[in-house]
């Protein structure tokens, strides 16, 4: 980073930090009676990245129209020589598709320069919208020392693992902060999303009765994903070994699982260009599985043969590979994910490794 960088282009209207709320007011005055401003949750999005103010207050716009906000979006920048601090404010409209009404969001982007940038708990909190839930999403590597004061009251957190070049310490990072949040706080990996039709998708296959049968005789695995995708790999791996029971095993630096029934079941990850995860592979003694998906493409192709079927093929949705898509889907649901930590713990040896 160096050492000043701001924002490619400017998010909306200055206004001193002081008057936001007061702005705010007057930016809603000036409008007409065919706006309407609405808010569902708070999302704070937190960047040390310049070049990224542009695309997040793009992608807080497409959001905005399925999921009303308040957003506030935080650039800091540790690394500036002088401390100083800025602030936008805007509003996202979408029409309501009744006459001219429209739905409004509101956005209010920081820029925290040098010391200030220290100041992001104060800024979250003095800018939140009532009482409405808070879901924060850390764009990049968590901080070695997180601040017990603005964890413990995010009830979303979110990121996406995907991006991290050291996974295993910044899992460690992120089981930290729920930790200081007791639990409070929900763990939302864009990476874990990203998996869930890819998930559907298996547990389709297998719904099928000889398959089923057939789930205890596995003996290899296979999983192709996208280059710098490894992580969304492993999730998926760990996934199947939750649901499956297999158990992680490591002998002199080569990692294999073992079954409920203690059989060796060896596993592969191979990196090629496409979709996130490009193909997955099983292979029993008496049946081959492959579930696969073009580049670009919205469905899988799921094959199954073996010894005493014909071979049989489905074609299964696949969804859109988009963080917007990806994103919504984390703020829409609301939920619990008791899957993901299951998943984690058991791939976690697998995280430092390549």
């Amino acid at each position: 980073m160096s050492e000043i960088e701001t924002p490619a282009i400017s998010p909306g209207l200055p206004v001193e930090i002081g008057q936001i709320d007061k702005e705010l007011g007057k930016l809603w005055e000036s409008s007409d009676n065919s706006k309407t401003r609405a808010s569902l949750i708070n999302l704070v999005i937190y960047t040390e990245s310049g070049e990224s103010v542009a695309d997040n207050t793009d992608l807080i716009s497409r959001i905005a129209s399925d999921h009303a906000c308040r957003a506030i979006l935080i650039f800091a920048n540790p690394s500036a020589p002088e401390p100083a601090a800025r602030a936008w404010i805007s509003a996202h409209c979408h029409s309501t598709g009744k006459g001219s009404s429209q739905i409004c969001s509101e956005q209010i982007t920081f820029q925290l320069d040098g010391e200030t940038s220290a100041a992001v708990p104060n800024v979250v909190f003095s800018h939140l919208d009532s009482d409405l839930p808070l879901c924060f999403w850390w764009q990049g590597d968590f901080p070695v020392d997180p601040d017990e004061k603005l964890w413990s009251w995010v009830d979303r957190l979110i990121f996406d693992s995907q991006m991290w070049t050291e996974p295993s310490i910044q899992f460690d990072r992120v089981c930290g902060i729920s930790h200081l949040a007791r639990s409070r706080t929900v763990l939302c990996d864009l990476n874990w999303t990203r998996l869930l039709t890819a998930r559907f998708a298996l547990a389709n296959i297998f719904d099928h009765a000889s398959v089923l049968a057939d789930l205890p005789n596995l003996r290899d695995l296979s999983v192709t994903h996208a280059p710098g995708a490894r992580t969304t790999g492993i999730l998926l791996i760990g996934w199947l070994a939750a649901q499956l029971g297999w158990k992680l095993e490591s002998v002199l630096g080569a990692h294999r699982f073992r079954d409920k029934n203690n059989n060796e079941l060896r596993f592969q990850l191979r990196e090629a260009e496409g979709a996130s995860i490009s193909r997955v592979e099983f292979k029993s003694p008496a049946m081959e599985i492959v579930l696969s998906r073009d580049a670009n493409s919205d469905f899988f192709h799921a094959t199954v043969c073996g010894q005493s079927m014909p071979e049989s093929t489905q074609i299964l949705p696949a969804g859109r590979d988009s963080l917007r898509e990806h994103l919504l889907m984390e703020l829409s649901r609301g939920g619990l994910h008791p899957l993901y930590s299951k998943a984690l713990a058991a791939i976690r040896p697998l995280l430092g490794t390549e």
